[in-house]
């Protein structure tokens, strides 16, 4: 008997998750209205939505560095406003469509490509870039699951052991990573090019603007709930497993995985600003940059178009 085609698997896992991300979304909230959604959300004032905006922005801008650190490392010298600007679409386009590190792979490659930079280049920066998310993640993750009260674990019907042994393992992770770059100098062929694991003091790097990363996505959906009396640290909890949820999912942006998970895991919050500032943070961290990247790669083509040569007749 074949076995079904590994692709195939994976799809079903993912539509799987989202079934059931779905059917948490309206067992916790069909209850709420759309009227009640909105109400939450006229709560936000003027100075927290600028406030917002420029935590996306500076998000965006936090990993436009990175990118251009690992940029220079690859042995690439593009430009600070073109290799950020790169980045930027990459990253915004890869949110939305899923699967980050092929399509974010992809997109960089092309974009990158007029400036001289090579494909492996391009690879070398995505993992990096992968690595450094990861790295930030499993900290922040791994602390908070050490840290968060049994009786969070009990609400989930998890094992409380089992928990704070995967948290322990999570926050382990970064530190394995860190004592590999200092002590594993043998290079690996990536794409025909020879590459070595970063030297220590670019994984600290690496691991700094992971956290940072993260906790600027935290804290700008913490701020789209409004009223909600909630801690920062309680709320990341929730929010990082939810992450990692969305990301493992497979499903585009996490698309519903994410939200399912966060209404499952914060049962405290009010169901109107919960939903409120989910609907907020897709806006803000999703759908803007999704736009402006589409009409960043649209003037982008235009001006390449009218400085073509013209055809031979």
């Amino acid at each position: 008997m074949t076995r079904p085609p590994k692709a195939l698997i994976n799809a079903a896992i993912s539509g799987l998750l989202l079934a059931a991300a779905a059917y948490v979304l309206w067992r916790e909230l069909h209850h709420t209205s759309a009227a009640e959604i909105a109400a939450a959300a006229r709560a936000w004032s003027p100075g927290r939505l600028a406030v917002a905006a420029a935590l996306s922005l500076a998000g965006y801008l936090l990993l436009g560095i990175n990118e251009q650190i690992a940029l220079r490392w690859s042995g690439s010298n593009i430009g600070w406003i073109p290799g950020v600007g790169g980045s930027f679409v990459s990253h915004a386009l890869a949110n939305n469509l899923g699967m980050t590190i092929f399509v974010g792979g992809a997109i960089r490659a092309g974009v990158y490509a007029r400036h001289g930079v090579t494909v492996a280049q391009s690879a070398v920066v995505t993992v990096y870039g992968a690595m450094s998310f990861g790295l930030g993640l499993a900290a922040l993750s791994g602390l908070s699951f050490l840290l968060a009260p049994a009786a969070a674990f009990q609400t989930l019907g998890a094992p409380v052991g089992l928990m704070r042994v995967t948290g322990a393992l999570l926050a382990a992770a970064p530190l394995a990573y860190l004592a590999a770059c200092a002590l594993i100098r043998r290079q690996v062929t990536l794409l025909g090019q020879q590459v070595a694991l970063p030297p220590l003091w670019l994984g600290l790097v690496q691991f700094g603007f992971g956290l940072g990363d993260v906790v600027l996505s935290a804290a700008l959906m913490w701020l789209l709930i409004p009223g909600h009396g909630l801690g920062f640290a309680t709320f990341s909890g929730g929010y990082l497993t939810a992450m990692s949820a969305g990301l493992f999912s497979g499903v585009p942006g996490g698309l519903g995985v994410f939200e399912g998970a966060l209404v499952a895991l914060l049962p405290q919050l009010p169901r109107p600003a919960l939903a409120a500032g989910m609907l907020g943070y897709r806006l803000f961290y999703y759908l803007l940059p999704l736009g402006i990247s589409a009409v960043a790669l649209a003037g982008d083509a235009l001006m390449a178009r009218r400085q073509a040569p013209p055809a031979a007749s």
